[in-house]
């Protein structure tokens, strides 16, 4: 869900080769993990990476960030990630509240 005024992460893997050409990944946190389309040539991959940042950053609520490594690309989804479930959060009970709950459900 994306809240109106707000900017919707979008995060651009590195092009790679798979499954006998070459492919890039894209995630957000509403979707997750995205497969992209594999071509047979590599031109073909980064011209279809760089329409896609291109198309994206056209759009005045997306923030795309293409990354340049694997490693890049892990991290960054991996912080997104952390911060939406902050974000979302609800505050963990602490110990009295928790033997509280535990009396009352199992007496």
């Amino acid at each position: 869900m994306v809240l109106k005024g707000t900017s919707m992460q979008i995060v651009l893997g590195p092009v790679l080769t798979r499954n006998g050409g070459y492919a890039f990944d894209c995630w957000t946190p509403e979707e997750g993990l995205s497969r992209g389309y594999t071509y047979g040539r590599i031109e073909d991959a980064h011209y279809a990476r760089n329409v896609e940042i291109r198309s994206r950053n056209n759009r005045s609520s997306d923030q795309t960030i293409g990354c340049s490594t694997v490693d890049e690309f892990a991290q960054l989804t991996l912080d997104l990630q952390g911060r939406q479930h902050r974000a979302w959060a609800t505050p963990l009970p602490n110990a009295q509240e928790q033997c509280g709950a535990m009396d009352a459900v199992y007496g």
